[in-house]
């Protein structure tokens, strides 16, 4: 007989429209916490909350914080957690909803691979802040809660900027982490060999799954193969085959993280031509197996797989 998958809530908010950011604020938040649900629960979108009030508990799917007036938390989308108050006690948390997806592409209009690098960044892990850890964090938090209340003029345009600078922070303080690092082509590049070479990069990142010849990309760019090569490797630090390669493991890195696919389907799915291929760069690029790196505990969303999950509408 099948072993019953254990409850998990799925709780998901409605985006104001024009907006980022849903702000959940007010005295209608002084509540006790966790009372009467004996499961954790995830989000569609990021949640930042601000405790200003109370003691309890955080749990996350394998650690337990003890929460306290100036707490400060930042979870990603699908990230399984949940709130404990103190037994027999209230607590006050405010939270901001975040769109994170679309607030990083106002931040880069013409730059999609700054973008999806600082996003990918920024869902790797959660953060728990104690009193006093973030205080440049807690009050921009606080001054977007704040404009989200008294809505006046041009608060929308504050806000977008503070949570721009929220982002950006909590970036800066995300640990290093196994997961392959594509360059970036507009870092670090002259804008005459960036021009050169866009055809072809432009190729990779829409084409990776298929199969590539560095002889047809060295032709769209107009160049040799040699000077192509040469070219390439001096300002993307991989050569053309590593690079192709790199951006086929993390676009299998997302996958792995994010859905049950099995390895074989997500390495031909890739643009692998075999298992032991797909397995050989995988380590290279990111230095374990495919089932090391699964289990390791920033990669949350591929274990929602082993939950029940039941759909609720967000508080």
């Amino acid at each position: 007989m099948a072993k019953q998958k254990q409850e998990m809530q799925f709780r998901y908010y409605e985006m104001p429209e024009d907006s980022f950011v849903l702000a959940l604020t007010g005295q209608s938040w002084v509540r006790a916490y966790g009372d009467g649900i004996d499961c954790l629960h995830f989000h569609n979108y990021a949640e930042i909350g601000v405790c200003h009030e109370g003691e309890g508990e955080m749990v996350y799917e394998d650690t337990i914080r003890h929460f306290e007036p100036g707490c400060l938390t930042f979870l990603p989308p699908n990230y399984p957690h949940t709130t404990n108050s103190k037994p027999g006690t209230l607590g006050f948390w405010e939270y901001l909803f975040v769109d994170c997806e679309g607030l990083i592409e106002y931040m880069f209009p013409r730059r999609k691979a700054s973008a999806r690098r600082m996003l990918d960044r920024l869902y790797r892990q959660a953060f728990f802040f104690c009193p006093g850890e973030a205080e440049g964090l807690w009050d921009k938090v606080c001054r977007v809660l704040e404009e989200q209340k008294e809505k006046g003029e041009y608060y929308r345009q504050e806000t977008d900027a503070l949570l721009c600078l929220i982002l950006t922070d909590i970036v800066r303080l995300e640990k290093e982490s196994a997961a392959v690092r594509v360059p970036i082509p507009e870092e670090g590049m002259e804008d005459g060999d960036l021009e050169r070479l866009r055809p072809a990069l432009q190729r990779i990142q829409e084409h990776y799954q298929e199969e590539l010849y560095i002889g047809q990309l060295a032709r769209l760019c107009a160049l040799s193969e040699t000077h192509f090569r040469r070219l390439f490797t001096d300002c993307m630090h991989l050569g053309p085959l590593d690079y192709i390669n790199s951006v086929r493991i993390h676009s299998a890195c997302v996958q792995l993280r994010s859905s049950n696919k099995s390895i074989r389907s997500v390495a031909f799915g890739c643009g692998f031509s075999s298992i032991s291929t797909f397995q050989r760069n995988f380590r290279k690029f990111v230095g374990m197996s495919t089932k090391e790196w699964r289990d390791k505990p920033e990669n949350y969303e591929y274990k929602l797989n082993q939950y029940k999950i039941n759909r609720y509408e967000g508080w």
